[in-house]
């Protein structure tokens, strides 16, 4: 309970899209959000990589509780190998992303590799799809979110600064920011301007 069970692991790369092998045991270790990223983190990344290389990997994850309605458990966790520090950088943020991701099923997304061309992850549930998100680069958080349409879905985008890779770069959903280590120039690095997402599935709880 608690954990939907599913990670979805996306490489633009190739353009590959399926389910990241999450045993029981480690969800029990680890407990979600950062933590589980940070194991992620550890088993996948070669040393010595460049954060801004498309050998880096991004993980958007939520934890047991969030979107269960207990309090200050609305937040969620982006986790990479940091372009500032160039160790493991987190960030999180509240709003409503992390509670869609849930409800559509996953507990977090994994973006490895780097696109040709601009491009955006639209998730409904089990149908994923990326999409040409030429017409969103250059545009800023609030304009790529008026743009997408679908006021019900939970977005997450970057602006101009994570696309030139401004070290800093956040970034936005529901008007809130994952401001800390830089992930938004990692996003910018892989070429992906947003994650669209929604679903409604229930979250459940044991006790």
């Amino acid at each position: 309970k608690g954990y939907m069970g599913r990670v979805l692991d996306v490489d633009l790369t190739t353009g590959r899209i399926g389910d990241y092998d999450l045993s029981d045991r480690d969800r029990e270790r680890f407990v979600g959000g950062r933590f589980i990223s940070t194991k992620i983190l550890w088993d996948e990344l070669k040393p010595g990589i460049d954060p801004l290389s498309p050998d880096n990997i991004l993980i958007v994850m939520t934890s047991p509780l969030t979107g269960t309605g207990a309090p200050s458990t609305s937040r969620y966790d982006i986790s990479s190998k940091s372009p500032q520090t160039g160790a493991i950088g987190h960030s999180n943020s509240g709003g409503n992303f992390g509670i869609h991701l849930k409800r559509a099923g996953w507990d977090g997304v994994i973006i490895r590799g780097r696109a040709e061309a601009p491009v955006y992850l639209d998730i409904s549930e089990d149908k994923i799809e990326i999409r040409d998100a030429s017409h969103l680069w250059g545009k800023d958080t609030e304009e790529t979110k008026n743009l997408m349409g679908d006021k019900k879905a939970g977005k997450m985008v970057i602006g101009p600064a994570g696309e030139n890779l401004v070290r800093y770069a956040l970034i936005d959903n529901d008007g809130r920011q994952v401001g800390r280590t830089g992930n938004g120039a990692v996003m910018g690095s892989k070429r992906i301007k947003a994650l669209a997402i929604r679903g409604s599935h229930g979250i459940t709880v044991a006790d």
